[in-house]
């Protein structure tokens, strides 16, 4: 009796060096889904399995970083992983950079990525030129719009504007606050007899002689023609009165030069304490009123001779 025939074992055959290279060329070179599995065939080549998964690993990286994804995780090592890694790195650090100089830290420069290093710290650099520049116009202006451009002081709608926070912070801790109103005496006569230049000189020089009276808590403005307005905070009435009779005694001893004339003037003063806030009364309301009455005060002081402070309608002798 024969013995059967057992049938033949058939083995797939065994992948060539051309099936592995296409293998490699396509996780390589072309875009299969990323979990796409290792055919079989290729299992049995050893070392293969490793190879897909860097290869695979390599390339989640890469398509990772087209996409802007900095926080991408890759756990595979080598060369080209860690030059993968080492880009992600300085692109994290570049947009932390970018984030700083966003929000004005111009003294940030990049040193680590050759040519995109370079271009970057010209750009910061010229944007820290274009915000310096910005920023100088922007104030000049800015003073430029709060300022009286012929004497150097505040304007009307700066001062008011300051003058009503400043009352906030006395307002509530219960603190006098003086005006004074002073006016140039026989201002026009100046402009007529010398000219309007001369008149300008003279306005320059009383506002600078009123400023150098001044605390830096003070505030002064021209607030017309030959009239300038004082706030000074923390002041009452008589301390308001003291300064008024200062300023009006030095600006009667200067003598001003202009045109190869010399020039002598005085001026008036009115002066009024802010009188307690009424619950109704609103901040502007409050300076409005201190300011109609130092105007008040200081259209007495010229109906009765000038170059004299007034602070009440029928005003006693100076202390």
């Amino acid at each position: 009796m024969t013995d059967p025939v057992s049938p033949a074992v058939s083995f797939p055959p065994a992948p060539s060096a051309a099936d592995v290279v296409r293998a490699v060329l396509d996780l390589l070179m072309r875009v299969p889904p990323d979990n796409e599995p290792l055919p079989d065939a290729l299992r049995r080549v050893e070392g293969m399995d490793d190879l897909h998964r860097q290869l695979l690993g390599i390339r989640k990286m890469v398509s990772a970083l087209c996409k802007g994804d900095l926080h991408h995780s890759c756990k595979e090592r080598g060369f080209v992983a860690g030059a993968l890694k080492s880009l992600q790195s300085d692109l994290r650090h570049l947009t932390w950079q970018v984030q700083r100089v966003a929000r004005g830290e111009y003294q940030h420069r990049a040193a680590f990525m050759g040519d995109f290093s370079e271009a970057f710290n010209t750009m910061v650099e010229e944007l820290d030129k274009s915000v310096s520049a910005l920023t100088q116009l922007s104030q000049k202006y800015k003073e430029l719009s709060c300022k009286d451009p012929l004497t150097g002081l505040l304007n009307r709608r700066a001062f008011l504007s300051l003058a009503i926070d400043t009352l906030g912070h006395t307002v509530e801790k219960n603190t006098p606050v003086s005006v004074i109103m002073a006016d140039v005496d026989h201002f026009k006569k100046i402009n007529d007899t010398y000219g309007h230049a001369c008149g300008d000189t003279v306005l320059q020089a009383v506002a600078a002689k009123i400023t150098s009276f001044l605390r830096s808590m003070d505030i002064c403005c021209r607030h017309g023609g030959e009239e300038f307005l004082l706030l000074l905070p923390g002041s009452a009435l008589q301390n308001g009165v003291m300064v008024a009779e200062r300023l009006r005694q030095a600006v009667e001893q200067m003598s001003i030069v202009a045109d190869n004339a010399t020039v002598t003037v005085t001026a008036s003063f009115g002066v009024r304490d802010l009188p307690p806030r009424s619950d109704s009364q609103c901040l502007t309301e409050l300076l409005q009123a201190g300011i109609r009455d130092a105007d008040q005060h200081l259209y007495r002081a010229k109906e009765t001779g000038r170059n004299r402070v007034v602070w009440s309608l029928q005003p006693p002798d100076l202390p």
